[in-house]
């Protein structure tokens, strides 16, 4: 053949298949599909994926300059593969295809590859975000409808841990009860970590869900979460898996973490004995020897948890350093506020400061002059105790008397 008619035979193929129709996809989304979006008919559905509620990152943008959009809801994926016998297609047939079936449904193209299309539709006040990811022998299809988190968790209940229920479909385990053991708490410290054991009463419950469709460990995660903050409890460790939080109920203080996996949780919780760090409050007197001998003194008042509101058993307290400061007219005091190492610094020092300033608002109440009165708060900045146990955390946990 010469090269005259090669070459002539190359182009005439060329054309042939630049003027081949494209294989349409499935005109609706059929019960193997996420809906809205059909499928090639050459392609067919493996395991499909659907959670009541889960996230997906959605990309928006060019390739040069991408920006995440982060959609949560009704969450579908679905993947599908060269039936047998059949060839795959490439890369650009199959996006061009679900585009093309895309652009028909009304939605917005709002990012797009060689290999990805991403696109928003909005249709009767629903916002539905897809992706369609292609690698010519597989695509990948993730179809998330927005819509608000509802809680589904159960109030206690059964062999449930006393404060919290459990996710609906779930069930319990036999749990583990200790009267006394100990657990290691993840807790967040600005960027860093560091674990944290507690020793007290503890309760451990593992629940198992066997359906196909669990819950995603966003719903599970973000359920417990919202229970422990109706609780009051202060959040000292997240991640995609894991909870880790400290609360306070009935004078107890109470550590719990919470751990998914989809298909499975395990709750635990540590009561921590209660730390008494005097049976009486201190007398005016022996306020008065301490300040003269050390010029300060640490006093143990009860605050509400994670707040600067003193509970009431705090007035015994507060009506010694009153007397004190009555019986003393020259005296000035600056009250110092601290706590634990236990959760953020910088949060810690600002309930530190609020504390401080709580107990001279009280003095003042109480009819102590404002010019003999300052505050200050040091947060974890200056332990007397060891942290690393329960009794030195509640020990670092106090309110300084130093006289100015």
């Amino acid at each position: 053949m010469s090269m005259k008619k090669l070459a002539g035979w190359s182009l005439s193929v060329a054309i042939v298949a630049a003027g081949m129709a494209p294989r349409a996809l499935a005109a609706q989304a059929k019960a193997a599909d996420c809906a809205p979006v059909g499928h090639l008919p050459t392609y067919e559905p493996g395991e499909q994926e659907t959670r009541a509620y889960d996230s997906y990152d959605f990309s928006v943008g060019s390739e040069d300059d991408p920006k995440k959009v982060t959609a949560a809801g009704a969450k579908c994926s679905q993947s599908y593969t060269p039936k047998s016998g059949t060839d795959a297609l490439s890369d650009l047939e199959i996006q061009s295809n679900y585009r093309e079936q895309l652009t028909k449904l009304g939605a917005q193209i709002v990012s797009k590859d060689d290999r990805d299309t991403y696109a928003k539709l909005v249709k009767n006040g629903k916002e539905t975000w897809i992706r369609i990811y292609s690698q010519e022998t597989e695509i990948d299809v993730t179809v998330v409808d927005r819509m608000p988190f509802v809680d589904t968790l159960t109030a206690p209940s059964g062999a449930d841990y006393r404060l919290l229920g459990h996710m609906p479909g779930y069930t319990a385990d036999d749990p583990t009860k200790r009267n006394f053991d100990k657990a290691d708490f993840t807790v967040q410290h600005g960027d860093d970590t560091s674990t944290v054991t507690v020793e007290g009463a503890l309760y451990d419950i593992n629940y198992t869900n066997g359906s196909n469709a669990p819950n995603s460990d966003l719903a599970i995660q973000q359920n417990y979460r919202d229970a422990l903050k109706k609780l009051g409890a202060q959040t000292l460790f997240t991640d995609d898996r894991d909870t880790t939080a400290r609360l306070e109920d009935a004078g107890k203080t109470i550590w719990i973490k919470v751990y998914s996996q989809e298909t499975g949780i395990e709750v635990t919780a540590v009561e921590e004995k209660a730390f008494a760090a005097s049976i009486t409050p201190p007398t005016a007197d022996a306020l008065k020897t301490a300040l003269d001998k050390d010029g300060r003194i640490a006093l143990y008042v009860n605050f509400d948890f994670n707040k600067a509101t003193l509970k009431p058993d705090a007035k015994p307290v507060i009506d010694q350093v009153v007397a004190l400061m009555k019986s003393n007219p020259a005296l000035k005091l600056e009250i110092d506020g601290y706590t634990d190492n236990v959760g953020a610094h910088d949060y810690n020092v600002k309930l530190s400061q609020d504390r401080a300033a709580a107990v001279v608002a009280a003095l003042k109440t109480a009819g102590v002059d404002a010019t003999r009165l300052s505050s200050n708060g040091f947060g974890p900045d200056k332990p007397i105790a060891d942290e690393a146990t329960a009794e030195g955390r509640a020990k670092n946990r106090r309110v300084e008397l130093v006289k100015r």
